[in-house]
């Protein structure tokens, strides 16, 4: 358990605070209280704002519903026209993996699993280093 979490702990429970705080003059406590205070309203207005952008996005998509359905149209015919350009076209793929055969500083060959973007043994960056080759040139097979 981190700091955080245990002073968090403690601030959830009325004896912990009063032992917390059992030799804290009045008016620190007080200045404890309103600093709490203000970020206690300062998350209701964030938390506020986020509810009134839910219910402006409804709304708005309410609205789109009822407009698509006198068009006569439906979800379907949207895909047809919209390209989710928005998306980030890694997410679900698998990421390309090939077989790399490079040469260790003691002459050994070795082979290595992985892919052309990401981490890499350091004996392999050492050996892309010394060679100056880059890391397709070392691929010896498609996975």
């Amino acid at each position: 358990m981190n700091i955080f979490d245990e002073a968090f702990s403690a601030l959830k429970s009325k004896v912990q605070v009063r032992k917390l705080f059992h030799d804290t003059h009045a008016e620190d406590l007080q200045r404890v209280i309103s600093r709490v205070e203000a970020i206690y309203e300062e998350k209701i207005v964030a938390q506020e704002e986020v509810e009134k952008q839910k219910a402006r996005k409804k709304e708005a998509l309410e609205a789109l519903a009822k407009q698509m359905k006198k068009l006569g149209l439906s979800p379907a015919d949207m895909k047809a026209v919209v390209d989710d350009k928005g998306a980030d076209k890694r997410k679900g793929k698998i990421r390309q993996r090939y077989l790399f055969r490079y040469e260790a500083t003691d002459g050994s060959s070795v082979d290595w699993e992985g892919a052309t973007t990401g981490r890499v043994p350091a004996d392999f960056t050492a050996y892309l280093e010394r060679t100056g080759k880059d890391r397709k040139s070392c691929i010896v097979k498609k996975l």
